[in-house]
C-alpha cells in the first residue's frame, strides 16, 4: 500500500491521513503482523505518534504529531475535548428528528462490547439529520467525548443503528436489488451474484478541527465522502427518497 495518495495535510508537526475501512489504526497487540495505518506511517516517518485512532472499518481522518516536541500539545487538546471532530453516517431506519444531543453513558466489556450503563464514562454526542429515506438515513454525528464505539452504540440506542454495523445493528450489507425492489433489479449477465452497494460500516470521519502548535491558528482538515458511502447515498436518492 502506497503512503502518498492517502495524505489529506502535511506540515512540520502534524500528519494527517486518510484511513481506509478495512486498515487498524495503530498495530493490534496480539496481531503485530496485521497492517495498521501507523506501521505505514512509520516507515516513512519515523517519529510519528498516533493522537487518536477509529475503528477499524470506519473510514477517514487519522492524525499523527511529526514532532516529539509537539506532541504534549496535540494530546492536551484531545484531552481537554478541545478538538472537533464530524462524523458522516449511513443508518439503518427512518431519522423523525432534525436533530439531537445523547447523553448516555459507556462502559466498555472485556469482550470489547460496549455498553450503556450506570457505571459507564460519561459520553455526549450530537447529531443532526442531514438526508432521511425510506429505510435509511444520513447523519452528521459530532462526538464531544471520545469512548470506544461511542457514535455506533449511542445511534443505536435512538433506533438507528449504523448501517452494516454487526455489533449494535443488523450487520446486513445494502444491496441495490433491496432498494429498487426484488422485482424491479435484474442482475447482471457478467455476474453469478448481486455484490453490495455497501457491505461494511458506513461510518466515516469526514472533518477534524483543531489548533496548530506553531501557527496557534485554527486547522480544518476534511477527507471526502468514499466511493462505496457516496455511490449508496446516490442510489437511496434515486429510489427511496421521501417526501417530508
Amino acid at each position: 500500500m502506497k503512503i502518498k495518495p492517502g495524505i489529506l495535510f502535511q506540515n512540520d508537526t502534524i500528519l494527517a491521513m486518510d484511513k481506509p475501512s478495512g486498515l487498524l489504526s495503530v498495530p493490534d497487540r496480539y496481531h503485530e503482523e496485521k497492517l495498521s495505518m501507523a506501521g505505514i506511517v512509520l516507515a516513512h516517518f519515523p517519529s510519528a505518534r498516533p493522537l487518536h485512532r477509529i475503528d477499524f472499518e470506519t473510514s477517514g481522518v487519522l492524525l499523527f504529531c511529526l514532532n516529539p516536541d509537539a506532541f504534549g500539545f496535540y494530546s492536551d487538546q484531545f484531552e481537554q475535548r478541545e478538538v472537533s471532530k464530524s462524523y458522516r453516517v449511513i443508518t439503518e431506519g427512518r431519522c423523525m428528528e432534525q436533530e439531537g444531543v445523547i447523553d448516555a453513558p459507556l462502559y466498555t466489556q472485556h469482550i470489547g462490547r460496549v455498553l450503556i450503563t450506570k457505571r459507564g464514562k460519561a459520553s455526549l454526542t450530537q447529531w443532526k439529520l442531514l438526508e432521511r429515506f425510506q429505510q435509511h438515513s444520513c447523519i452528521e454525528a459530532n462526538p464531544l467525548t471520545g469512548r470506544t464505539h461511542q457514535i455506533r452504540v449511542h445511534l443505536a440506542s435512538i433506533g438507528l443503528p449504523v448501517a452494516g454495523d454487526t455489533l449494535y445493528g443488523s450487520g446486513q450489507p445494502i444491496f441495490l436489488s433491496s432498494l429498487k425492489g426484488k422485482k424491479n433489479y435484474r442482475l447482471s449477465k457478467h455476474d453469478e451474484e448481486e455484490r453490495p452497494l455497501l457491505a461494511r460500516l458506513a461510518l466515516h470521519a469526514s472533518s477534524i478541527r483543531f489548533k496548530d502548535f506553531t501557527t496557534g491558528e485554527m486547522i480544518n482538515i476534511e477527507s471526502p465522502l468514499p466511493k462505496d458511502m457516496s455511490v449508496t447515498l446516490a442510489k437511496l436518492r434515486q429510489y427511496c427518497s421521501v417526501s417530508h
